[in-house]
């Protein structure tokens, strides 16, 4: 299950020297900054003829604050074209989706996942209605512009009213919506597709299916939500037995490859070594599985490889002011977080793996890997301090990553969750 946020680290120091707006540019440390200034950014897609990165910004909350977290229409999609290029041109293509945030407008959660459709300027958005209130009507939202330059905000499915009416987790009612895959059937032929949305909160990836037949120039089609994947809720509070329970699945990302399979990558209760990526036919069926990983935010695939995002790979995430383990500290000068490669055909297959700050989505176009950086800050950046103590990592961005350096990794071994204490005197 995943509440408001994704992790549970507290808000993050901004850094004092981070130019805002997006931009370009190499920084000499293994990577090429393709795009920065961004808030907070999560999925990463490619949009239909595979020119441009669809990147979904979570956003940086607002001025609504309660309860240490703040709401505001900041989250939005944006539009990395030709991403290859050495200047690449980065706009804003739908703005003004709900986004909750730390005050300092770190560790959002809003707009967390977006794909393009088969409708030319046309986005499916993985967030929450606007119309209702922040972080509590889990939905799937359709954005575009039309040909006279006005753009369109449509709420299109209603994954809350799912979660309620559904429930396959059969656990607590939620849902928060963290990446979308649109599945085109008939590139011939649009409108024709479906989404999957991997839904954290509710354990589940959901399919929306539109009937376009029922589809007017005043309102959407009528759509229908079925589960595709499930996976049950264990870590229940009160459960006096086993208060951690198992580690539960989570599924945050969402990939797809050439002939339809899908990976799905969950997040693993943030438990070190719990986090998996399963392979998917098209219609569901489970082929395949990695295990091992920690903490999963992207998947990517091209014809041989699995790309994974590990949010703070390889330990999991430690209390505000602490390192990881002395078992396994991060390598001097590091900071949290790792993309890994592994051949999906090759069984026995070496893993290997980048220091990547913070990663979320993935995209490949198989030459190139792009990573959404510091999902978790607010374009100011991030700094050393209390909460941080791996130094200035800059802000929201995407970058091209090199590879060539990579080191090989072994799986984390899950550790068991400690047994409970007996009362005195049971």
């Amino acid at each position: 299950m995943l509440a408001a946020a994704v992790v549970l680290v507290g808000p993050v120091p901004l850094a004092g020297a981070h130019g805002g707006g997006h931009g370009h540019g190499d920084d000499g440390g293994g990577h090429r900054v393709v795009a920065d200034g961004l808030d907070n950014p999560r999925q990463l897609n490619w949009s239909q003829d595979h020119e441009s990165l669809v990147v979904a910004e979570a956003g940086r909350g607002g001025d609504q604050c309660a309860g240490g977290q703040c709401a505001g229409a900041t989250g939005a999609i944006s539009l990395v074209e030709r991403p290859w290029r050495r200047t690449p041109a980065v706009s804003t293509v739908a703005e003004g989706f709900t986004s909750m945030a730390s005050p300092d407008g770190s560790f959002a959660v809003g707009s967390n996942g977006a794909d393009a459709t088969d409708v030319d300027g046309q986005y499916v958005v993985a967030g929450y209605d606007p119309a209702g209130p922040p972080m509590q009507n889990g939905s799937l939202l359709v954005a575009g512009t039309e040909e006279t330059g006005e753009e369109y905000l449509i709420p299109f499915a209603d994954l809350q009213k799912a979660e309620e009416e559904q429930n396959p987790d059969t656990a607590q009612i939620e849902s928060n919506p963290y990446a979308v895959l649109f599945v085109d059937e008939d590139p011939d032929d649009a409108p024709d597709g479906y989404a999957l949305v991997a839904d954290a909160a509710a354990n589940t990836v959901w399919k929306v299916e539109p009937d376009f037949s029922t589809q007017t120039e005043d309102a959407p089609p009528e759509y229908e939500i079925t589960e595709w994947a499930t996976w049950p809720t264990t870590s229940l509070p009160g459960n006096v037995d086993d208060p951690a329970g198992p580690a539960e699945f989570v599924p945050t990302a969402l990939a797809a490859d050439r002939r339809g399979n899908v990976y799905v990558g969950g997040l693993g209760s943030e438990r070190a070594g719990e986090a998996s990526v399963v392979k998917f036919s098209a219609d569901g069926e489970e082929l395949e599985r990695w295990d091992g990983f920690t903490a999963i935010t992207g998947v990517a695939v091209d014809r041989h490889h699995l790309y994974v995002s590990q949010l703070f790979g390889p330990t999991a995430p430690m209390p505000p002011g602490q390192t990881p383990s002395d078992e396994a500290p991060p390598a001097a000068g590091a900071v949290p977080g790792q993309v890994i490669v592994v051949d999906r055909h090759d069984e026995d297959a070496e893993r290997r793996a980048v220091d990547v700050p913070f990663p979320a989505g993935l995209a490949s176009d198989g030459s190139s890997l792009y990573a959404a950086v510091n999902s978790l800050a607010p374009a100011g950046g991030i700094a050393a301090g209390p909460a941080n103590p791996f130094g200035a990592v800059g802000g929201g961005a995407v970058w091209e990553l090199d590879l060539s350096d990579a080191y090989p990794v072994e799986p984390v071994e899950p550790v068991e969750p400690a047994a409970p204490e007996a009362a005195p005197g049971g």
